[in-house]
């Protein structure tokens, strides 16, 4: 069933939220790391909101408007504020999630693997990046809008559908991939509906997706982004290089102890085996996914590779956006997980709840994530603590020994932070950051580091004439 009988309390979307709140409970420890002080803290137009007015127009308003709504409060007030929401707005995620998968079908098994998806999203540590990383929530912000959209438009409020792809648009423009997902979910739902009915069922979202372009066009920033990011890499490199990522972003769902806040990608350069392997696979498992979904009839929606189908169509449509053709000086980050995720656990939900020991099974492996995110958070706890996770997956990682080394600086360790700084400037000699940073270190503690700050190979260099 897809809706519990009437009389009959539904306890589901009661544990979904618990099973969230429980996850997070300790997120609120967190402390600002890495973009949060560009994003927030630093941030002239979130320090209030007559400051987010005066700022205007601009990309992502409604984002910018949620971090300026605390900008007054007390710092510690409001670190513990952005939590709160960060927390709240993944817990709702959650419950709304629920509600639009279970709708997908009908029968008691599309209802079970709904709970289990939402269970598997809920506790999940991958998405701690959404959540316990503050400036993440334009992520999950952006996803409140986007499933509320969702299930409007599955209510058949086309209005209030509307309203809501528009919060979503003003949160992140990734939400453009609205229209498509209502596709999506429209095709699941009436495998018999021709082609024709079903776009035109959705012709409103299209006209304001192409608005929503047009307008973000007229934006000098946003095409200064992009024409930043196009100088990056060329597009067919970067499609290359995303066929890895997205591989990689997969097999991060499949390690939720193995998690990276900084991966350090391999880029396509040269063609190789390994860099033909990737595209296969993936490109292998679009074409699947769309042959097994687009021949199905009304007779096949309870197959299991039909779920399957779906989930993976869902997954890579939701990566399109930053995985795709756009390039990115970041070739990949697990909160772009947030919404895609979703597709990969229905698929999963749908295969365990074909029995009691399956949902026995996804209970189980609810329970455990829950924990395993419990422990992520504690990376969160300290910008210390952050990048030695960084690199403890990635020792050779320059951009994570700058930042813990400056880290270190911050919490009184000038020692440990000369360590970063030197690690770092032995790997990537012409580093400016590190080179800067590391002066600036030995000037102003030069009494603790004495002896210990002689010139690096760089400084040498750089002070030649």
């Amino acid at each position: 069933m897809t809706h519990p009988e009437p009389g009959v309390w539904d306890w589901r979307p009661w544990l979904v939220l618990a099973l969230a709140l429980a996850a997070y409970a300790n997120a609120f420890q967190g402390a600002y790391q890495f973009d949060d002080y560009r994003v927030i803290v630093d941030n002239p137009a979130v320090a209030s909101v007559s400051a987010w007015w005066r700022d205007l127009p601009g990309i992502r308003p409604l984002l910018k408007l949620s971090y300026a709504v605390t900008g007054r409060l007390a710092p510690e007030t409001r670190l513990f504020a952005l939590h709160a929401t960060n927390v709240a707005l993944h817990a709702i995620n959650a419950i709304l999630l629920l509600t639009v998968l279970r709708q997908l079908g009908a029968g008691r098994r599309v209802a079970d693997a709904a709970f289990i998806a939402a269970l598997m999203f809920a506790a999940h540590p991958v998405h701690s990046e959404a959540v316990t990383y503050l400036s993440g929530r334009s992520v999950s912000l952006m996803a409140l809008f986007y499933l509320l959209s969702i299930r409007a438009h599955l209510a058949g409020r086309t209005g209030l559908s509307l309203a809501a792809f528009l919060g979503a648009l003003l949160v992140r423009e990734t939400a453009i991939t609205l229209p498509l997902a209502l596709l999506l979910i429209d095709r699941q739902r009436e495998p018999q509906a021709d082609w024709r009915s079903l776009l035109f069922r959705g012709r409103w979202h299209w006209l304001l997706a192409g608005l929503g372009l047009l307008a973000l066009f007229t934006l000098p920033y946003f095409r200064h982004l992009l024409a930043v990011s196009f100088q990056t890499r060329p597009v067919t490199d970067n499609l290359i290089t995303q066929a890895g990522a997205i591989l990689y972003l997969m097999a991060q769902l499949l390690r939720p102890t193995g998690l990276n806040a900084d991966p350090v990608l391999p880029v396509f350069s040269d063609a190789s085996w390994r860099w033909a392997i990737q595209v296969i696979l993936l490109a292998g498992g679009l074409l699947w996914a769309l042959w097994r979904w687009l021949r199905r009839g009304p007779e096949s929606g309870q197959g299991t590779s039909l779920w399957l189908a779906f989930g993976l169509l869902w997954f890579l449509l939701h990566l399109a956006p930053t995985n795709s053709l756009v390039p990115r000086l970041d070739v990949a980050n697990e909160r772009h997980l947030y919404l895609a995720a979703a597709g990969l656990y229905l698929a999963l939900g749908y295969a365990l709840a074909g029995s009691r020991r399956g949902l026995a099974f996804g209970a189980g492996l609810a329970l455990a994530l829950t924990l395993a995110t419990h422990a992520r958070n504690q990376v969160y706890t300290t910008e210390v603590a952050y990048w030695q996770d960084v690199l403890q997956h990635e020792p050779a990682n320059v951009r994570a020994l700058n930042n813990l080394g400056y880290a270190y600086a911050r919490a009184n360790m000038p020692e440990a932070a000369l360590v970063c700084y030197d690690r770092g400037l032995s790997l990537a000699p012409g580093d400016f950051k590190l080179y800067f940073n590391r002066r600036a270190l030995c000037r102003t503690q030069a009494s603790r580091l004495v002896g210990l700050c002689g010139e690096t190979a760089s400084e040498r260099d750089a002070e030649r004439p």
